[in-house]
């Protein structure tokens, strides 16, 4: 049986391990040396991924993300359910073959939304597979709303929402720069990393995170909002540079690597009854 206050969840972001300038392409080096870190991890840990390539031009061409609209948004939903199965698949395979058992979960089955904001999610399966020592992979999603018709919910999102109402005492989010910057550092070769986040900074932070994204899910501004809500909430977070070769290992080691640490704010963690109303 495994403790759950140990319970890590890790990120995969889909730019770090998908090749987002062509749809549908995996980052198979990338996705073997993850599976390759993780062969030897045996503490409780829930995997996450993201959409990359797989998922984020069918949600931006049918403008999905405002709301069903019309039929002709129907089909981009089912391209975009099943290109997502297809990428879970590429890595539970990558898994497997290092003797980790993991057991794929859709958010679109177990979470509802209403106007955006969470109304009802099931997490008993996933907490049960934890606890028999299975590996749960999720990924973000497209999931019902009873307003709009549907909505995404980002990888960030449920790792957020996932992470708060299991009790995890860390969430990592993995990405393809090397955490939070006072600029994009794609653009602005002059940024500078931002290498803690606290109860003090953390409004310099958000504002620096801010700006336009062709991520449709939100880009690193979406990273800082969710690993702000698990700061607050007592969980430690970190975004950190999933492409960098020994910064995973080191992470779930709990050595120190080149990344963004949000430390958790004394004394707020809440109430599990508090926490499941958070996102």
């Amino acid at each position: 049986m495994q403790r759950m206050d140990q319970l890590t969840i890790l990120k995969l972001g889909g730019s770090a391990i998908t090749d987002k300038g062509r749809e549908c392409t995996p980052d198979i080096p990338a996705i073997q040396r993850i599976a390759d870190q993780l062969r030897d991890y045996n503490l409780p840990l829930i995997l996450i991924h993201g959409g990359g390539s797989y998922a984020h031009p069918f949600v931006t061409r049918s403008d999905i993300s405002r709301g069903l609209r019309g039929r002709s948004q129907l089909r981009s939903i089912a391209e975009t359910e099943f290109y997502l199965s297809q990428l879970t698949r590429i890595i539970c395979a990558s898994l497997l073959l290092r003797n980790k058992l993991p057991v794929p979960f859709h958010p679109m089955s177990f979470v509802a939304f209403d106007q955006g904001t969470v109304k009802r999610v099931l997490l008993d399966p996933i907490r049960k597979a934890l606890r028999v020592g299975l590996l749960p992979l999720l990924h973000g999603d497209l999931v019902f709303d009873e307003s709009r018709g549907i909505g995404v919910l980002s990888g960030d999102r449920i790792a957020s929402l996932v992470g708060l109402r299991l009790g995890a005492s860390r969430v990592l989010l993995g990405c393809d720069v090397d955490g939070v910057y006072s600029e994009n550092p794609k653009i602005f070769p002059n940024a500078v990393l931002i290498p803690e986040v606290t109860s003090e900074n953390f409004p310099s932070v958000l504002r620096a995170s801010r700006g336009p994204s062709s991520d449709a899910t939100g880009g690193m501004g979406e990273k800082v909002r969710q690993a702000l809500q698990l700061a607050k909430n007592g969980c430690e977070c970190y975004i950190f540079n999933l492409k960098e070769k020994n910064a995973l290992p080191r992470l779930l080691e709990r050595d120190g690597i080149t990344g963004t640490r949000f430390v958790p704010w004394k004394n707020s963690r809440k109430s599990s009854k508090q926490s499941r109303r958070i996102a």
